[in-house]
């Protein structure tokens, strides 16, 4: 019996089908028994072998009872109720971050079954981490809070690209749906931009309030277009500049000394000084005054 045979035969012993083979096969005959016998290591490990075997029965057990419903909540999805500004918030949240925030849920079940139609996945009640709960109440408040602590798993790899790019709009600042086709390398799918919103399983971190119609406003939200006002204004839109901005036709804002041109809310155009403003409803009529458009907000052709 060379090496390899005598592995061979070690494993069998291990599995407990020494006897079985060689019962049944000439492979191993009685010379070659007697020539692993004579190998100290080979007889050891063997003898130890059958020793693991004649004791392995005893190993058996029944699992404890609940067991099952213990790896179960450790394995799944959890949610908890956290009071807001706007009311209860249930946030279903995973390890690697808040995977849904929703509003005026009357009772747990139904949250339940809209998470796992939207996600796909079971989710249990726990308890939420203090760093989720604060950054959806400072969000809510229109608070910074960095990076959102997000997990999109079990959306689609668009959904997961439009809203991975809707959160690049900075707090205080609104884009057009079409800037975010646009964006995500999809000019003309301004409407499935506006599906993947209105399904948003992260609202609030996911800002889907800061984008809106082109032609001016706030257009729709899922809570109301109240509460998209209340959350722009808490991160310094005043109302009053979108509403007047509409109704004028104002698209963007162009300076007369930077011969730049912006969306009305991004950082630059906020920096400009009243008597260089100048008031655009195209980007042709910009690039008739003179301007380019700002390499920060990107402004896109209506």
């Amino acid at each position: 019996m060379d090496r390899n045979e005598s592995k061979q035969y070690l494993n069998q012993i291990r599995t407990g089908e020494a006897d079985e083979e060689a019962s049944r096969s000439e492979d191993v005959s009685r010379s070659d028994a007697e020539q692993l016998e004579a190998c100290a290591d080979s007889r050891e490990e063997a003898a130890f072998m059958k020793r693991m075997a004649a004791a392995s029965p005893k190993l058996k057990m029944t699992a404890p009872d609940g067991i099952e419903e213990e790896v179960m909540i450790r394995i799944s999805d959890r949610y908890d109720v956290i009071d807001t500004d706007f009311g209860p918030a249930h946030v279903g949240f995973t390890p690697r971050g808040i995977s849904a925030v929703k509003l005026d849920v009357e009772e747990d079940g139904s949250f339940e079954s809209y998470y796992k139609e939207r996600l796909g996945r079971i989710v249990v009640r726990g308890s939420l981490p203090e760093k989720f709960a604060r950054a959806v109440r400072r969000t809510i408040k229109g608070e910074k809070t960095g990076k959102p602590p997000v997990t999109l798993e079990g959306l689609t790899e668009f959904e997961k690209t439009v809203l991975e790019h809707l959160a690049r709009i900075p707090a205080g600042e609104v884009r057009p749906y079409a800037w975010l086709a646009r964006e995500v390398g999809r000019p003309k799918a301004i409407r499935a931009v506006g599906t993947v919103m209105a399904r948003n399983p992260v609202p609030f971190l996911m800002p889907c309030h800061r984008l809106v119609p082109s032609t001016g406003g706030v257009g729709n939200y899922y809570y109301g277009p109240e509460m998209k006002w209340i959350l722009l204004e808490r991160e310094g839109i005043a109302r009053k500049d979108l509403a007047g901005w509409k109704q004028r036709g104002v698209r963007f804002i162009g300076s007369r000394t930077t011969g730049i041109y912006c969306y009305p809310t991004c950082r630059n155009a906020r920096r400009i000084q009243q008597q260089h403003r100048m008031e655009f409803s195209s980007p042709d009529e910009a690039a008739e005054n003179g301007c380019r458009p700002c390499k920060y907000c990107r402004p896109l052709s209506l």
